[in-house]
């Protein structure tokens, strides 16, 4: 039986290697709006690597149930058109890491990131206006397409203040929950 002081190591070896993977792929988003599906590859294979090493069967068994809720977590967003699918991919990657106990809280963690962002995003841009009224308006056209029984997918394009590269959220909002958690 593993020491408490081994298991603190491994984990934070497991949480350094997540946190590289996040910050490339914050870099690549930065840069091209991609997260390349090598990275996210990558990064499952080394996350699964981890939970196999560190804590055998139940934890390969961990890192997948992370990576689908993970994965179905973010699916409607890019499903509704509000998210490209590097981030969905790049949040079952963290699931992967991280396991089903942290990834409905890193969830919660990164919307906020987003929102966070986004409001500073339109601050920058001086159209918190324009945000303001695009979010009336998608979420007041979502509504009353599930009212009617429909897909809230947005039908018409609305004037986009921009785009964020939401491997920033995904990254403050991972970060933030685990800082939350220790404390």
């Amino acid at each position: 039986m593993p020491s408490t002081i081994t298991i603190s190591i491994l984990l934070g070896a497991r949480l350094g290697l997540l946190a590289g993977f996040l910050l490339a792929a914050v870099i690549t988003d930065t840069a091209a709006r991609k997260i390349p599906n090598k990275l996210v590859l990558g990064g499952l294979a080394v996350a699964f690597l981890c939970q196999g090493l560190f804590f055998g069967g139940s934890g390969l068994l961990d890192g997948a149930k992370g990576m689908g809720l993970g994965f179905v977590l973010f699916l409607p967003l890019y499903l509704l058109r509000a998210m490209g699918a590097g981030d969905v991919k790049l949040m079952a990657m963290v699931g992967a890491f991280t396991g089903m106990q942290d990834i409905v809280g890193i969830v919660l963690f990164t919307f906020v990131a987003g929102g966070v962002l986004s409001l500073a995003f339109a601050l920058k841009l001086k159209s918190l206006h324009r945000l303001i009224n695009n979010m009336k308006y998608l979420t007041l056209a979502g509504m009353s397409k599930v009212a009617a029984g429909k897909m809230p997918v947005n039908d018409f394009p609305v004037n986009s203040i921009g785009t964020l590269p939401y491997a920033w959220a995904i990254t403050l909002g991972t970060a933030g929950y685990f800082v939350w958690r220790s404390l």
